[in-house]
């Protein structure tokens, strides 16, 4: 006798996956994108690195709080939010 799974248990496998392989490019892109308009700031404004300083640790801060969100939606199949 076969064995039938559950097609939404597979949906919400591949959920989980995608959303987890997105952590690496957050993770990655909202501290370059902090940098880099930093700097245009300094640019700007004539001033120096101080801001492009700043807004490197904003982006971490926004990568790292985008992350938490994304394990928390992870682990909650359930979760309807989009």
């Amino acid at each position: 006798m076969a064995v039938v799974s559950d097609p939404s248990d597979k949906y919400k496998r591949l959920r989980q996956l995608g959303l987890l392989t997105t952590i690496p490019m957050i993770l990655a892109a909202a501290p370059l994108v902090g940098y880099y308009l930093g700097r245009w700031l300094d640019r700007r404004f004539r001033t120096d690195p101080v801001l492009s300083l700043i807004m490197l640790g904003v982006g971490l801060a926004a990568g790292v709080r985008e992350t938490i969100l994304i394990l928390k939606k992870a682990q909650d199949p359930d979760d309807k939010r989009p």
